[in-house]
């Protein structure tokens, strides 16, 4: 009896073991982290097609966030596997344990750090909108009112239009990247895009000069690297590698690296543009000049000495006096007057003409004048 009690013993105690020790296997084959240590690779996931932060064909991959994993892996004493995929397949390898890190210009939001962990905030960001150079009247939210905008599936951008209240009647059409939305835009196909305000500036500017962003904010957002929630340890080293890139000055560096060539050209357009645009609105400098064409008995010398007038809402305006030689005269408007709609009058000749001095991008105008007989024909150009 008691060698059968002794038999059964040993039983319970190889049972016990062999669970012990199964449990322990299946734990290390359900975490990626466990096995990030012993192979010292950490696998890290990117969206490729997302310039500047990760871009490349092939197996190749390069950009911010590139830069910013090669870091983390340095400080881990790790390689680094890129792994690349679409944005929206990020979260669910990440999820089921294909990738220890996800670092794509992942915006830090309620939302999904109800799933995940995000490490600190590593660059500032926010959504915007892009639109055509001559669609100066999409200029804000309120401005897409029942217009065609584009957003890429998956981001903040498509949730913050999907969420919005301001603009009514706006037609989404979601693309897998930003830059087919931009491509769209291009081609006429949407009227805006509203995505991160990085990328847009960057694939603007090295792509599309017929785009431009508003250079106006509708969110504030911080990118950060996601990991799950389990990887405590791993969250904790890379929240180490950030403060000292920030500490150290080579997060400055890496904007400037990616950034700095791009941001100084988008603004030397922006500063084109609205020049141009003032010039619109600008008051114009105009020159009169007076010609009599045919052979009617007209003497030119009567005009020495008067004056052309221009009233309108915009104010009253006298040239100085006419100055002529032979068949032709000239003058000008010492004051730059305002676009707008007047009435030109020569008291002269009793003449009293509308003429519009029309908003375009000069600062100055001619107005021609030509006299065949007792008749006048004018032009400002």
């Amino acid at each position: 009896m008691r060698r059968a009690k002794h038999t059964l013993w040993i039983l319970v105690l190889g049972l016990m073991t062999a669970q012990c020790g199964g449990g322990g296997g299946e734990k290390e084959a359900r975490d990626p982290f466990a096995a990030m240590k012993k192979n010292k690779v950490v696998r890290i996931a990117i969206d490729a097609v997302n310039l500047p932060f990760g871009f490349g064909s092939g197996t190749g991959v390069q950009g911010y966030d590139v830069d910013l994993g090669e870091e983390i892996g340095k400080d881990l004493g790790y390689t680094v596997k890129w792994v690349k995929f679409p944005f929206e397949k990020l979260f669910d390898i990440l999820r089921n344990g294909e990738v220890e890190l996800v670092i794509s210009a992942i915006s830090i939001t309620p939302e999904r750090k109800k799933q995940f962990v995000f490490s600190d905030p590593y660059f500032a960001s926010g959504n915007t909108i892009a639109r055509r150079r001559d669609k100066q009247g999409i200029k804000d939210l309120a401005s897409l009112a029942g217009k065609r905008v584009g957003v890429q599936s998956s981001t903040t951008g498509q949730l913050f239009m999907e969420s919005q209240k301001v603009a009514a009647n706006v037609t989404l059409t979601k693309f897998p990247t930003l830059d087919d939305a931009l491509g769209a835009l291009n081609r006429t196909e949407i009227d805006a895009v509203v995505g991160d305000d990085p990328i847009l500036t960057y694939s603007i500017a090295k792509s599309f000069d017929n785009l431009m962003t508003t250079g106006v904010r509708l969110t504030s957002e911080d990118y950060g690297v996601l990991l799950r929630k389990s990887d405590r340890e791993l969250l904790r080293k890379v929240n180490a590698t950030i403060a000292r890139l920030k500490k150290s000055g080579t997060l400055e560096e890496l904007h400037k690296k990616w950034f700095q060539d791009v941001l100084e050209k988008t603004a030397l357009a922006r500063k084109k543009m609205e020049e141009q645009e003032g010039l619109k609105t600008a008051p114009k400098v105009i020159s009169v000049s007076i010609v009599k064409t045919g052979s009617g008995g007209f003497r030119m010398e009567r005009l020495d000495g008067h004056v052309v007038a221009l009233s309108g809402s915009n104010g009253s305006f006298t040239s100085s006096p006419i100055n002529t030689n032979g068949n032709h005269g000239n003058c000008r408007f010492p004051n730059p007057i305002p676009p707008g709609d007047y009435r030109l009058s020569m008291p002269v000749f009793k003449i009293n003409e509308a003429i519009t001095v029309p908003k375009n991008a000069t600062r100055s105008m001619t107005l021609d004048m030509s006299i065949s007989g007792d008749k006048f024909h004018i032009t400002l150009h």
